[in-house]
């Protein structure tokens, strides 16, 4: 069978997110001090050797479920895609797989699907004080709908983490990733040190760009500010909570209300922009904890920019990337899952070592389900 370069990028973007997460997903709440007495990460113990070592988290899962619901051909229609992706991650909540231990699945998205299941619409499941990485982590197979526009994309994007994250940071963090992965799929940008310039030149072209079609009022949920019927609750800015989901809300200094949509997703494309022009002259050095440069990666834009950090730290080394990227202090499995489909897209699933794939957990599911994006994309 005659060898081809575009299929194994493909591939490569599939299994190298699964890759990712399941060799971050023994580390995700480990402590920097457990993670530094295991000793380096660059050695072959550390990969995916065993089925024990292949099993993965929600990540993959709901990787999955976006890619089941966006293989339908031809142009992308809002209404039929949310209804999908709402169909999609309901299944995903009710599979007893995805609350085996281990899964760890993130408290944005359970609460999010649960709201879905009982019956809420979409706009008012979706949790808009969360710009958790749960919004990107599972993004990355909209990059294979290679039929679809840079914008429809990037709509679709938006839309499956805005389901369940609705804050806008998680959106512009979202449509980075898929925009990233497809710029390296398509040969745009090479995994370099301008592939930095590339993205932030591309977040300022999309950055006052709100996709009405797909995301409807979001831009004006205040959920979270209705008042208790017992107390009167005062008012907070859209962005009162800016940290990750599950953890204490703290009101943070007053910024007036958003006025407009545009303002609404510009607000979103900025923290995005400040997070990747953190890393943009950084020191790439392959031995440091990358969330030490970027972030522990809870949140969507951290997430990106140390996964990021990560590939250009490891040129035509994907298999150490991943490695490197499931030894951190931060959120590994999300971290390591994003830096796995970034360097698939970018040197193909021959680049990981072969009989990894043998003992990954869905590789039955990874496969077919390329098979279909990519057939549906020609």
């Amino acid at each position: 069978m005659t060898f081809n370069p575009d299929t194994d990028k493909r591939k490569g973007i599939m299994f190298g997110l699964a890759y990712g997460d399941a060799l971050g997903r023994p580390l995700e709440f480990a402590a920097a001090k457990t993670i530094d007495k295991l000793g380096t990460p660059f050695r072959k113990q550390v990969g995916i050797n065993t089925l024990t070592h292949g099993m993965v988290t929600d990540d993959t899962q709901m990787s999955i479920a976006v890619a089941r619901a966006i293989q339908t051909p031809g142009r992308p229609n809002a209404a039929h895609l949310t209804d999908r992706l709402v169909r999609e991650f309901i299944r995903w909540e009710r599979d007893p797989k995805s609350h085996t231990p281990g899964r760890a699945p993130g408290v944005t998205c359970l609460s999010a699907v649960r709201a879905l299941r009982a019956g809420k619409h979409w706009l008012i499941a979706s949790r808009t004080d969360s710009k958790g990485n749960g919004a990107n982590m599972r993004v990355a197979p909209v990059a294979l709908r290679t039929d679809w526009t840079w914008g429809e994309m990037g709509a679709v994007a938006q839309l499956q983490a805005a389901i369940t994250h609705g804050h806008a940071t998680a959106l512009a963090a979202a449509h980075l990733t898929a925009a990233a992965v497809r710029m390296l799929l398509e040969g745009v940008a090479l995994p370099n040190e301008q592939f930095l310039d590339h993205l932030i030149a591309y977040a300022w072209d999309q950055r006052s760009r709100y996709h009405l079609d797909y995301l409807g009022h979001l831009w004006q949920s205040r959920a979270f500010e209705r008042p208790r019927p017992h107390m009167a609750q005062p008012k907070l800015p859209l962005d009162w909570w800016d940290d990750a989901a599950g953890l204490a809300p703290q009101a943070k200094p007053h910024r007036t209300a958003v006025e407009s949509p545009e303002e609404f997703i510009e607000r979103g494309w900025d923290k995005v922009i400040e997070t990747l022009e953190g890393i943009l002259l950084v020191t790439r050095n392959q031995k440091q904890d990358p969330c030490i440069v970027g972030g522990e990666g809870w949140v969507a834009e951290e997430a990106l920019a140390v996964a990021l950090h990560t590939l250009l730290c490891f040129k035509g080394d994907p298999t150490n990337a991943l490695r490197r990227a499931a030894f951190t202090r931060g959120d590994s499995d999300s971290i390591a899952s994003i830096t796995g489909a970034l360097c698939g897209a970018a040197y193909g699933l021959k680049a990981f070592p072969s009989h990894w794939i043998a003992n990954l957990e869905y590789r039955r599911e990874l496969e077919g389900l390329t098979g279909k994006l990519t057939a549906v994309a020609r």
